[in-house]
């Protein structure tokens, strides 16, 4: 199950599997006019807007979990930003 945001230009998506939440931005590649589509798990520092991303994330967090009705999650994380921003959602309160 997933859900997908659209923010500058990007594609931010939330994927749910097996009582794990993940998030990522989809990205491509261009090297030697080959194309790659990727998926990019880190947190980049020149994100455009980064508090309307974020609040749209959360926006699409929420009702995804609403959707599965899970009791618990976990979050898989790549690295210290990403932790900390994943900590900062699991306090904001449901609705």
């Amino acid at each position: 199950m997933m859900k997908q945001v659209y923010h500058e230009g990007y594609n931010y998506v939330l994927e749910y599997d097996n009582n794990s939440l993940i998030m990522f931005k989809e990205d491509t590649d261009e090297w030697m006019g080959d194309i790659e589509y990727i998926k990019v798990f880190t947190v980049e520092g020149d994100t455009p807007k980064p508090i309307v991303l974020y609040r749209k994330l959360v926006s699409a967090a929420n009702k995804l979990i609403t959707r599965v009705n899970k009791n618990w999650f976990m979050f898989n994380v790549t690295d210290q930003k990403r932790a900390d921003i994943y900590e900062r959602f699991t306090f904001h309160k449901r609705d």
